[in-house]
């Protein structure tokens, strides 16, 4: 994982849907002793021929999910930094 993604944990798990099927299923939490849930997601239907396969598949799908999550909140600081410098340059 990233070493942006250092603030974030996530598991992968994997829920049987049939034979060779397998809901990955991930959740994303902060990397602190229990950390509160920020995201949870699931695909359906993937095929896999082990659970082990299936879980990984979770993780690494959980990782790129929180990985749009660090972009996110990086963008968002970054506009937030350019309106607040932006107001403060219109009051002095």
């Amino acid at each position: 994982m990233d070493r942006s993604l250092d603030i974030l944990a996530v598991h992968g798990f994997a829920v049987r849907e049939g034979r060779g099927k397998w809901a990955c299923c991930y959740e994303i939490r902060l990397a602190i002793v229990g950390g509160p849930l920020l995201y949870r997601g699931e695909l359906h239907g993937r095929s896999f021929a082990t659970e082990e396969a299936a879980i990984i598949a979770a993780v690494e799908i959980g990782e790129r999910e929180a990985d749009r999550h660090i972009d996110a909140a990086r963008a968002m600081i970054v506009a937030l930094a350019r309106v607040t410098d932006g107001a403060h340059h219109e009051m002095t």
